[in-house]
């Protein structure tokens, strides 16, 4: 009897259903003439990543500061130890990856294998430090953009400010999943 009771438990648990929503669907074009009411000079987050290329996974921790078109983004591994930083500066549309681990030139291959070209750097950060206004609290929105899917959830709302909670990017075979712990402006 006691069998019965936790099989017809684990059958009506099973049954259960999640009620996800589906994502708003925007395209580039349309984000891109959005007035985003996060176009900050200054921002900076710090986030769990987890990242997927083909079936190789990695772990660890991003931080992310922008000031005054300039980007600094440091990679950490699972123990805080910083694997690599990687700089952006706007002004002269330059790009710079410095590695700080024994895999270093695995660590390169990886990252441009991730962002591809400059241009996807810089068009990439936009779309993570400036979600569509479309996201809120209850609404979900997925973005595409070249190759690349942008799927956010949630949101974190600071001085009036809204910061997406989580942005998964996906293309081919990688997979960035983004957690964001905190967001300072």
């Amino acid at each position: 009897m006691k069998f019965i009771c936790i099989l017809i438990s684990f059958f009506l648990v099973s049954c259960a259903s999640i009620d996800k929503t589906q994502p708003e669907i925007v395209s580039y074009k349309d984000y891109s003439n959005q007035n985003n009411v996060n176009d900050f000079v200054n921002l900076a987050f710090s986030a769990k990543i987890t990242l997927f290329v083909e079936k190789k996974g990695f772990t660890g921790k991003l931080i992310w500061n922008t000031k005054n078109g300039k980007s600094s983004i440091t990679i950490l591994n699972p123990f805080n130890s910083v694997i690599s930083k990687v700089y952006l500066d706007k002004s002269n549309n330059s790009l710079k990856i410095s590695n700080l681990s024994k895999n270093k030139n695995e660590i390169e291959d990886i990252i441009r294998q991730i962002f591809g070209n400059k241009q996807n750097v810089f068009i990439l950060e936009k779309l993570i430090m400036t979600p569509p206004t479309q996201l809120t609290s209850k609404k979900n929105v997925s973005l595409s953009y070249a190759d690349w899917k942008v799927d956010y959830e949630g949101v974190i709302e600071k001085e009036n400010k809204i910061f997406p909670k989580y942005i998964e990017l996906n293309k081919n075979k990688i997979t960035l999943k983004i957690y964001i712990i905190k967001w300072k402006s």
